[in-house]
């Protein structure tokens, strides 16, 4: 048993919490809206009112947080973890997909306070966070990420070290970049495909099946045909737009291109212009289609 703080239940970080319980684990959760941390509390959880708060006492502080400036409040802020008397040694864990500077500025922090540092970002939506399925992108030290393979059981099917602090999020940024290219061409092909008269459930069938058919290709490909979308949302356009933006900077800033990268936030973007950014990834088709009838309509 490990007594963890836990920073941020947002949909990711709930599920991750809970399965920290189920384990056995004792979990000492802050979020910035305590209304979501109440169903928490009935299975075990303890809330405390700042991160510093969470953080005393614990062997493990763990961040699931939205963006670089929530990370930083978190951990660096007037009542962030690093406010706090911490015991030597704690392992300090950045699981949010936040920039590689930031991670970086974050390791030599935790260091000055004698703690140790691990970066290691998760892939996989809620659905399979609660199934305790996610997979784990860490950089750290070896013997730091060994301590925390116990701990990281409980959410996750695997975890894979690509070397010191900062490789985790490394990888992570472009594997999402990767990702987000996939949604991006899978909505714009369905677009394709209804705009010739093909019947998008055909398409979707066919694009799943055959070589196009990647897990995102799968999955957004159906909610596209199907007009049926996650509710709540499970990934937001907007935020689609943050991890892409990360990633190219990280890309380009080692001298490696991101055409596709840059593509890709210009065909989200369209989301935002139109005020649908923090609706779900899968309903950038609607987008699509809004920027066709305007172009049509401008004719």
């Amino acid at each position: 048993m490990t007594s963890i703080a836990f920073l941020g239940a947002g949909m990711m970080g709930a599920a991750m919490i809970r399965n920290y319980l189920k384990a056995g684990h004792r979990v000492t959760v802050y979020n910035r809206t305590p209304a979501k941390v109440v169903p928490l509390v009935d299975l075990g959880a303890r809330v405390a009112a700042t991160p510093a708060e969470a953080a005393s006492g614990a062997e493990v502080v763990i961040s699931s947080l939205t963006n670089d400036a929530a990370s930083r409040e978190c951990w660096a802020g007037a009542h962030g973890v690093l406010s706090a008397d911490l015991e030597p040694g704690t392992i300090a864990v950045e699981a949010s997909t936040v920039s590689l500077p930031w991670v970086a500025e974050l390791d030599r922090l935790v260091r000055e306070k004698k703690m140790r540092f691990v970066d290691a970002p998760v892939a996989g939506r809620p659905d399979v966070a609660e199934a305790g399925k996610l997979r784990v992108f860490a950089g750290g030290a070896i013997e730091d990420i060994d301590a925390l393979r116990p701990v990281l059981a409980a959410v996750s099917a695997g975890v894979t070290r690509f070397g010191p602090v900062g490789s985790g999020i490394t990888f992570k940024l472009i594997y999402n970049v990767m990702g987000a290219v996939q949604v991006a061409a899978t909505a714009e092909a369905m677009f394709a495909c209804e705009a010739v008269g093909i019947d998008l459930r055909a398409a979707a069938e066919a694009f799943s099946a055959g070589a196009t058919g990647s897990p995102h290709v799968v999955r957004h490909a159906r909610y596209m045909a199907e007009n049926k979308h996650e509710n709540p949302v499970q990934f937001s356009g907007r935020m689609r737009i943050k991890d892409v933006g990360y990633g190219i900077d990280l890309i380009e800033d080692r001298g490696a291109q991101s055409v596709l990268g840059h593509a890709t936030i210009a065909v989200f973007q369209q989301m935002v212009d139109q005020g649908v950014g923090d609706r779900n990834d899968s309903e950038l088709i609607d987008a699509l289609r809004s920027s066709s009838r305007s172009r049509r309509e401008r004719r």
